[in-house]
């Protein structure tokens, strides 16, 4: 469970600017709210802001920290780190990237993790575990300092301390080398949150889930999710032929409706149909199929979610999409959001967390206010600046999306008639 994600001097990102999916104290829906042990968090988050105003800096900060741990082992020695710092002041651009999870791993202890890194090293590093009240220091390692760990793990830390490089991360440095403090934080950083931009990730990642569904648990979900929809596909079906091949091909979703996603060094060529159900003026009825590639954008997306969220809902994970609207209808975008605050589906307390420009969705009947976040970007620094609609006197009662398109919390363009030409 996510509690809070902080970056700072990251692409239009100059100071530190915090995502809480921390509950304040607001009463209101409490189907929004979910728990893991003795802490809460909201189950959901809308990020709102102009094109250009730093959503995606934001959503592309959460990606890059993701990437660093999850690849940490595999860095060479030369490699540079993905670090792109605020580039429009001359301090800001020598400065390190600094990147903070707060979150409750799976051995339902709370965590903070963070670290700081330029491009050639990382400065800084941290791990801090609740016991109780306090945070407890598991490691704290400074360039400019002496290295810090826990008592109880100390001979560990150090030895994995002396295998590290530079341009890794200690985190997964001290997990390959078996420290046990470090794995549960480690494994919930590599497992339990994922971050998609495009339909051609997240259908590579769907179609490797549809590959494998030997019960077909993740077909049948997407079947339910569709009738839901009011999407009334009776039958899905597929295919996997396993095929000679060089190197792994690059995802064609859209275009040819397969896919053949790198598995073990192994190639396979996937095909999906979905099948209807027609009932002709005689009341007879007939089978038809199509290939995914003949169905809607809308109907594809959907069934990209469809694996998605029931990873998901089973494991209780984190989410993170990029720009939840393209190519989807609003109804269908409040229906997704809707599946994190139903009980019945969410039992695990999975989270999701979007940026949109979808204002249907924008309501206080819907959204608690600390759900609902905005970004502006400075006309004259260019630094962008992420704040909730809680910071705001908002009435209950208030008309937030009109509010909103009106300028009222900001983070809308400020649009200028004239010449163009």
């Amino acid at each position: 469970m996510l509690v809070q994600f902080t970056v700072e001097n990251f692409l239009s990102i100059r100071d530190k600017v915090y995502l809480s999916l921390e509950p304040s104290k607001d009463s209101e829906h409490p189907e929004n709210l979910i728990t893991k042990g003795d802490y809460k968090a909201v189950n959901s988050v809308a990020i709102y802001g102009a094109n250009a105003s730093g959503k995606s800096s934001l959503f592309k900060a959460i990606t890059v920290a993701l990437i660093m741990i999850r690849n940490s082992n595999n860095v060479q020695v030369t490699d540079k780190l993905p670090m792109t710092p605020f580039k429009f002041d001359f301090e800001s651009r020598n400065k390190p990237t600094s990147f903070e999870f707060t979150f409750i791993a799976k051995d339902g202890r709370k965590y903070i993790y963070g670290f700081s890194a330029t491009t050639e090293k990382v400065v800084e590093e941290y791990l801090y575990c609740y016991n109780t009240s306090k945070p407890t220091l598991l490691f704290d390692l400074n360039e400019n300092e002496k290295p810090k760990f826990n008592r109880a793990y100390k001979v560990k830390l150090e030895a994995a301390y002396q295998m590290n490089t530079a341009n890794k991360l200690f985190l997964a440095t001290a997990t390959t080398w078996n420290v046990e403090c470090t794995k549960s934080p480690f494994e919930w950083l590599a497992e339990s949150i994922d971050t998609f931009t495009d339909v051609m990730e997240l259908g590579g990642v769907a179609f490797e889930k549809y590959r494998t569904d030997e019960n077909r648990k993740y077909i049948e979900f997407t079947k339910n999710l569709l009738k839901q929809a009011d999407i009334n596909i009776s039958s899905i079906e597929v295919d996997a032929k396993e095929v000679m091949g060089g190197p792994a091909l690059p995802f064609q979703i859209v275009v040819q409706g397969k896919i053949i996603p790198p598995n073990e060094g192994k190639h396979y060529d996937v095909e999906i149909t979905t099948g209807y159900t027609v009932v002709d003026e005689n009341g007879e009825k007939t089978e038809f199929s199509l290939t995914l590639q003949e169905e809607s954008i809308g109907t594809q997306l959907l069934f990209f979610y469809g694996s998605l969220l029931k990873d998901a809902f089973e494991k209780g994970k984190t989410i993170v999409l990029d720009e939840i609207d393209k190519s989807m209808h609003p109804s269908l975008v409040k229906f997704i959001m809707n599946l994190f605050r139903d009980p019945d589906v969410n039992k695990n307390g999975a989270q999701l967390i979007v940026t949109t420009h979808e204002t249907g969705i924008l309501s206080l009947e819907m959204f608690r206010r600390d759900q609902i976040y905005f970004t502006e970007k400075d006309s004259k620094s260019g630094v962008t600046d992420l704040y909730s609609l809680d910071e705001f006197s908002v009435r209950k009662t208030e008309n937030i999306e009109k509010g909103y398109l009106m300028g009222r919390y900001g983070a809308i363009p400020f649009l200028q008639a004239g010449e163009v030409l």
